[in-house]
């Protein structure tokens, strides 16, 4: 009988997870951060709920995650002068500074989990993990 796809996909990111927190640890960063760091980077200024949006996470983890890299001087918060409920994300040279090894820490791990596909195979994998993660958006 073969496995749920959801016990697969969820294993896979959950040992994500744990893989950049070992990674991350130097930093001052856990597993569930990380993927913080490229989107408010590239992002100066974005909301914490477009965050929300962005990373498919509930407005309390965000909330929670965000607490947590202030804390750690990752980011700084601002209210917004426009909309006071809304509050932009910012970040600091600590945060731009970690972004390479954060980067490289996503890099290691695909390639690690990829190893022994062929490229036929991963070109496969990819493009039908797009096509599920599409239609999870859109059943959301």
């Amino acid at each position: 009988m073969p496995r749920p796809l959801m016990r697969s996909i969820s294993t896979i990111a959950r040992c994500a997870t744990l893989f950049r927190d070992e990674n991350l640890a130097c930093l001052g960063l856990n597993g569930y951060q990380a993927p913080y760091v490229p989107v408010i980077c590239a992002e100066p200024g974005i909301t914490q709920e477009q965050l929300a949006q962005r990373l498919h996470v509930n407005r309390s983890s965000v909330t929670r995650q965000l607490t947590l890299l202030e804390e750690g001087g990752f980011i700084l918060r601002q209210r917004s002068e426009k909309d006071r409920r809304a509050m932009h994300v910012y970040p600091t040279q600590r945060m731009r500074e970690a972004l390479p090894e954060v980067l490289g820490t996503f890099a290691r791990w695909r390639d690690a989990l990829t190893e022994g596909l062929t490229q036929e195979e991963l070109c496969t994998l990819e493009t039908l993990l797009d096509r599920l993660a599409g239609r999870a958006e859109e059943i959301r």
